[in-house]
């Protein structure tokens, strides 16, 4: 039995038609996607409800969905044929974890930060005393798909990826910088290209 951490994009429009009264809510509609394919569903939420990085199938915005699952190796071929199939999932993300997570580990919903300053992580344990005095960030510790606010920091305005000259990470780091903004151009968090 293998645990993964899944992110589903559904749209907004309103699925009903004339036989349905009360459309599945988002959490729902995932429940049954992975329950057909064989899996176990874990602790779900809903992350988010925004307007994409860029349209997917004429859809700009879409309501974000992270769930944690277990199941068999072919589960996620088979999940995966399934949102295709779908009229409801536009897109999906499953990552192998080691364990699923209790409810106090559970990610936060995404909000944007509440302002420009140094100063907008409160509260991190990570912050340590830089050269001048001002308060440094462990950026590394920082870097997953689902912080797409810090990511965006960390690209180009062309839309490409700083060296590690200027974003001044070690080469462990760089790749999983590499990675999760990868992983969050695929979930229409972060454009492919600058605007």
């Amino acid at each position: 039995m293998k645990y993964y951490e899944g992110m589903f994009i559904l749209h907004n429009r309103d699925p009903r038609g004339e036989d349905e009264a009360e459309p599945d809510t988002p959490e729902v509609v995932v429940q049954k996607l992975i329950e057909k394919v064989g899996g176990t569903l874990g602790p779900s939420m809903l992350w988010a409800n925004r307007k994409l990085a860029y349209p997917i199938h004429g859809n700009q915005t879409g309501t974000y969905v992270i769930c944690y699952f277990s199941g068999e190796s072919g589960t996620i071929d088979e999940l995966n044929r399934e949102v295709k199939l779908s009229d409801r999932c536009l897109r999906s993300m499953a990552i192998a974890v080691a364990a699923l997570p209790k409810d106090d580990e559970m990610p936060e919903p995404l909000s944007e930060p509440a302002s420009r300053s140094g100063r907008r992580f409160e509260g991190d344990t990570s912050a340590e005393l830089g050269r001048d005095g001002e308060e440094t960030r462990k950026i590394w510790e920082l870097l997953d798909y689902k912080n797409p606010f810090v990511l965006r920091r960390m690209i180009s305005a062309q839309g490409k990826l700083f060296s590690r000259v200027r974003s001044n990470l070690e080469a462990k780091s760089q790749r999983r910088l590499r990675t999760a903004v990868f992983r969050a151009r695929n979930m229409a968090l972060l454009p492919f290209v600058g605007r």
